[in-house]
């Protein structure tokens, strides 16, 4: 217990007392907690953010200023009142310049504020902590202990700080909405904004009514202002994903629907309950509309989820029979497709080889031209067969160890004549600390090979298709890589050039005839085999380079 300086009685924990009525406990107390509540949920959520930290410290800031106000009304002392009147003007100050730096945050979320700035700000408290103790800030207090202290020239400067910081956050505000350019964030900066100069404008319109001495209880509804931040600043965030919406927003309802239904049962005089009645529709009404939208519009969203699935539960049964019953037609329609092939293929070599008697010269051409147009359909018809066994799990692997380079080179070998027609130097180099042996399919590693160089020759007009072989002892790795001066790609292509049916843009405008699937199969076979095929281009024009990776056998 304090002892009397006046006809009050004595004060507990300095802040609870006969003589403070059960008003000045509701604007407190209230706005404290759900305050307190607001900076705890946020900090917890996201402690490393720093719009969260710079949100969790106001909160704290406004708790001591409120605990201090309290004892203020509360404590008979004249020392209490003295020391803690000049030490809640500092702090006052201090909160104004923290809802600034919060609306700066938000405005600015991908940046802080320079020292410089926060130095400029910061020093506008100099005056307050420097003169503080002094008649400047209190000039003496009320002799009947009900008007507190009167205000000194320190006083009425904090005012003019604080109206003045007012103003630099709605610019701030008004500055960053203009200036944004995605609706999402227009809307975060307005709410954050709004939110903070409703704060800041109540404590404002509370600080006055001291200073045209309108009487110290009017005084009180400034506290209101906080609960209306928390509230526009809890939607903010919860609407943007910090958090959960339902529990944030249903706790905070609870918890004030608690206090202020307690806080009625202090008043036995009903007309002093008629503001708090007033200030808890408000609220509430505001509150309660948040909370049932958003319940309604994820229950919504929650039903169109719920069909959207069932609908693609169904579709996704429906393609996986189209899928199979494709995998199926590709694969039969290739097999019937090779028999008559073969045939003809072996007819037109015949002829060419003169089985069928002397083939005339105006003939050769044509028979040249069938027999290029069956090898290229050959080949497209077991990158057919081969799509269907990847992709229905039937792809069969025979696995023993090969000589890589002895594989790459014969296949140089036999290739070199088809790019000497072609006016292009097929060149093979190695570069091996071992033999390159590696443990794959002879078959599969023969056609990712060929798939290759072919194709190295394909999209080269002029100049050389290098293969080079060498290995990677510490990965324990065989590379055989494939290297062209041809049309080269572009890094779009790139992406998406392993796709099935995928094929470069200038591939096309060069008259590049390709199925677009070598390359699926070449990697899938290569995956399959632990290995990998990878592409590699400096753009249009500069040529590509493959590079077939296999494990090495050590």
């Amino acid at each position: 217990m304090i002892d009397n300086a006046c006809e009050w009685a004595g004060s507990a924990f300095l802040i609870f007392s006969e003589n403070v009525g059960a008003l000045v406990y509701y604007t407190h107390i209230f706005p404290l907690v759900i305050s307190l509540f607001l900076g705890f949920q946020i900090l917890i959520n996201n402690p490393k953010q720093l719009s969260n930290r710079i949100l969790f410290f106001l909160t704290i800031l406004f708790s001591v200023w409120v605990y201090f106000n309290l004892i203020l009304w509360a404590s008979p002392s004249p020392e209490y009142v003295m020391f803690f009147w000049s030490a809640i003007v500092p702090i006052e100050l201090l909160l104004y310049l923290t809802s600034l730096y919060l609306v700066y945050t938000f405005v600015n979320p991908d940046k802080d504020t320079s020292l410089g700035v926060k130095a400029i700000f910061l020093s506008l408290l100099l005056p307050l902590l420097l003169f503080g103790h002094t008649s400047l800030n209190v000039i003496g207090l009320s002799p009947d202990c009900d008007t507190g202290a009167f205000e000194g020239l320190l006083i009425q400067y904090m005012y003019l700080v604080e109206i003045l910081i007012i103003l630099v956050a709605i610019f701030i505000t008004i500055r960053g909405y203009i200036k944004a350019s995605d609706i999402f964030v227009k809307k975060r900066i307005l709410l954050i904004g709004t939110a903070t100069i409703i704060f800041l404008s109540f404590f404002t319109a509370g600080n006055l009514t001291l200073s045209f001495s309108l009487g110290p209880y009017y005084e009180q509804y400034k506290l209101i202002g906080m609960p209306f931040f928390a509230a526009i600043v809890s939607y903010t965030i919860i609407r943007y994903r910090a958090f959960n919406t339902k529990i944030l927003l249903a706790q905070m309802l609870i918890s004030a629907l608690w206090i202020l239904i307690f806080s009625m049962l202090l008043f036995k005089d009903i007309s002093y309950a008629r503001p708090i009645i007033g200030i808890t529709v408000i609220i509430f009404g505001v509150i309660g509309i948040i909370l049932s939208r958003s319940i309604q519009k994820e229950v919504e969203q929650k039903e169109q989820i719920e069909k959207l699935a069932v609908g693609l539960e169904k579709a996704n049964e429906r393609l996986k029979i189209l899928d199979k019953q494709k995998s199926e037609f590709v694969s039969i329609a290739s097999h019937q497709l090779r028999s008559p092939l073969t045939a003809i293929r072996g007819y037109v070599s015949l002829i060419e080889e003169g089985s069928f008697g002397v083939v005339p010269e105006k003939m050769k051409d044509a028979l040249h031209r069938i027999s290029e147009s069956g090898k290229f359909m050959a080949v497209s018809i077991d990158d057919f067969l081969n799509v269907s066994r990847i992709e229905s799990g039937n792809m069969k692997y025979e696995y023993k160890d090969i000589n890589l380079r002895e594989q790459a080179e014969h296949i140089v070998e036999d290739l070199r004549s088809d790019a000497t027609k072609r006016g292009l130097m097929l060149l093979f180099k190695t570069n091996l600390s071992g033999k390159g042996i590696v443990n794959a399919d002879f078959g599969k590693t023969q056609q990712i090979l060929h798939n290759l160089i072919n194709n190295a020759l394909k999209y080269t007009r002029q100049g050389t298709v290098t293969v080079f072989v060498h290995d990677d002892p510490a990965k324990k790795l065989v590379n055989v890589e494939f290297i062209d001066t041809g049309i080269g790609m572009s890094a779009e292509t790139l992406e998406k050039l392993f796709g099935k049916f995928a094929r470069a843009k200038v591939a096309s405008s060069a008259n590049i005839m390709g199925t677009g699937l070598g390359l699926f199969v070449a990697r899938a076979m290569a995956r399959a085999m632990q290995g990998d095929v990878t592409a590699h281009s400096e753009g249009e024009g500069k040529g590509s380079r493959f590079v077939l990776t296999l494990p090495l056998v050590m």
